[in-house]
């Protein structure tokens, strides 16, 4: 890669970057890349990143893969990222994170937000992680409900709930998820050899596999 310098001005393209990494906290090089940048080669996506980076609107770092030896490079927003998608008329600054979140969940915030991209510009406005789910509602069990990876209100007004598997969970944990969620529509992400285990502890709704 050629020698990096600073992004001297952003484009749109970069502030839609950074509403995404607000609202998402952390995402892969490979999902800003397919939404971003879905035929060019990965490099024009990697040099376009490193020069906000060297700007200070991101930071990124690599993280291990489910994959034994496989590794991802993941992105979330830095403190002029930060700066920029907040203010009067954008998002508020006590809800938008700047770091990448706790090691041994990084992976899990990465496949939940998976299901980010396919909503439609109104309901990604609604979309919010577990992190700020848990601070608004006081708790990750507030009130005996466990808060899920993230919710969103669909275009029809509905909340829908985002769980995430990576394949650790247990069968009690599940059930456990199943009984806090009822009443609520599911987006279950999961590999695909773990939709039967997840639907026989009681998991329904829709699973987007990977």
């Amino acid at each position: 890669m050629a020698r990096i310098t600073k992004a001297k001005q952003l484009t749109d393209r970069d502030r839609d970057i950074l509403s995404d990494l607000a609202r998402c906290r952390v995402l892969s090089l490979e999902q800003i890349k397919d939404q971003y940048w879905p035929k060019a080669k990965e490099r024009t996506c990697l040099e376009r990143l490193a020069r906000l980076e060297k700007s200070g609107y991101l930071k990124s770092m690599d993280i291990s893969a489910e994959t034994p030896g496989q590794h991802m490079k993941v992105y979330c927003l830095d403190i002029k990222g930060r700066r920029e998608v907040c203010g009067p008329a954008g998002l508020d600054k006590a809800d938008v994170f700047i770091t990448h979140g706790k090691q041994n969940e990084i992976l899990h915030q990465v496949r939940t937000n998976q299901v980010y991209f396919r909503l439609s510009k109104t309901e990604r406005e609604t979309y919010k992680i577990g992190d700020l789910l848990e601070k608004v509602r006081g708790g990750r069990r507030a009130g005996g409900a466990e808060a899920p990876d993230a919710a969103y209100t669909s275009d029809e007004g509905e909340e829908i709930y985002i769980e995430t598997d990576t394949g650790q969970y247990t069968g009690k944990q599940v059930k456990s998820k199943v009984a806090s969620f009822a009443g609520k529509k599911v987006v279950w992400v999961c590999p695909q050899n773990r939709v039967n285990f997840l639907q026989k502890h009681g998991a329904r709704g829709e699973f987007l596999t990977y």
